[in-house]
């Protein structure tokens, strides 16, 4: 059940940051599908929708989707791409606001099918399955829940199945606090008593649940309200939507990409990063580092493609493989023609040579 008088006050920060990253994937998603109809159809889901703005008039996540929609419309229109986006939420009164909402920021679209509709998540997922399966749709799923976690691991399974189907859920403080102290979970966690990082457990929960041949890639982004721990799991199969969401949780946060406070505790400022002084590198960009050029040297990777992947293991960016690939080409430990490894060449990755 939504919590009561969510939306009856201002969003505070963290629900922002939240809100941003919706919107901001939304932003990386859209054109990819609307430039070219490599799928004839785009579905975009909100199933826990609300009445769209919280008491100061902030736009929600159903009205930042519509924006989106309604910035990239002329992409629609010249590549043919039909457009739908589904807006559900349990409360009637409140699917009853989003349609005065929608219309009061004149974000009912004309060339775009728009649904709103008061139902339960389950209920909304159950009507929504034949589409979300469908392999001629492409599809972005947002699942803001509240309190009860409805994305159970039976649902998170089957959404991971769909095809060309990229998903952002919330997990609420709650559900962390549950991972922090079960047992399996301290047994993984360095500092058992630090939920900063339970976001790693609830990851390595979440990837547990698929089979070890399925190709899926996964990704947290922690969020912080007082002493409370919250997150967003994105998950995707395709590496272009990882790539993307990378880029976009780099952007909101330069030193770690994955919370909206000091998760490592290191106290460093975004501006400090530049400094060649080990102690303003970020344990995590530290760590990914050393463990590219190691492979690198002892001649593991082969190509760009190989690189890209050991980037999405650690949760860093492409352009974060760039010093290592140069400091390494001007030792003269690899050649390779390329400075970024480009998530576009997968298919056909340029190769790398280890010359000693």
């Amino acid at each position: 059940m939504p919590k009561a008088g969510f939306h009856d006050k201002p969003f505070d920060e963290a629900t922002l940051t939240k809100l941003q990253l919706f919107e901001l994937y939304a932003r990386e998603w859209l054109p990819v599908f609307l430039s070219t109809a490599v799928r004839p159809e785009v579905h975009l889901f909100d199933f826990f929708a609300g009445p769209g703005t919280d008491s100061s008039g902030v736009s929600g996540s159903p009205l930042r989707l519509l924006k989106q929609v309604r910035d990239y419309s002329n992409l629609a229109q010249k590549s043919g791409v039909s457009v739908h986006v589904h807006l559900f939420d349990a409360d009637p009164a409140k699917i009853a606001a989003l349609d005065r909402n929608i219309d009061a920021r004149g974000l009912r679209l004309p060339t775009v099918h728009l649904e709103v509709k008061a139902l339960p998540f389950e209920q909304a997922l159950q009507r929504s399955w034949p589409t979300i399966s469908n392999s001629r749709a492409a599809k972005l799923l947002l699942m803001d829940q509240f309190g009860i976690d409805h994305v159970t691991p039976e649902v998170f399974v089957q959404l991971a199945s769909a095809p060309t189907c990229d998903f952002l859920f919330f997990v609420s403080s709650a559900t962390y606090y549950r991972f922090q102290n079960h047992p399996a979970i301290k047994q993984k966690i360095s500092r058992p008593d630090d939920h900063y990082q339970t976001h790693v457990a609830v990851l390595d929960f979440y990837r547990g649940l698929l089979p070890a041949t399925q190709r899926f890639y996964l990704s947290p982004f922690s969020l912080k309200k007082g002493s409370n721990i919250y997150g967003v799991v994105f998950g995707s199969a395709h590496p272009r939507g990882m790539d993307k969401f990378l880029q976009v949780a780099w952007a909101q946060d330069e030193i770690n990409g994955e919370a909206d406070f000091d998760i490592n505790r290191e106290n460093i400022r975004a501006d400090q990063m530049l400094l060649p002084i080990p102690g303003f590198r970020p344990s995590k960009v530290s760590a990914f580092e050393a463990d590219l050029e190691q492979r690198l040297r002892d001649g593991l990777l082969t190509n760009e493609a190989e690189v890209v992947q050991v980037c999405f293991d650690h949760g860093v960016r492409r352009q974060h493989a760039e010093p290592v690939l140069k400091r390494l080409k001007a030792e003269g430990v690899i050649d390779l023609g390329f400075r970024v490894p480009d998530i576009k060449k997968l298919d056909s990755p340029r190769p790398i040579r280890r010359t000693r």
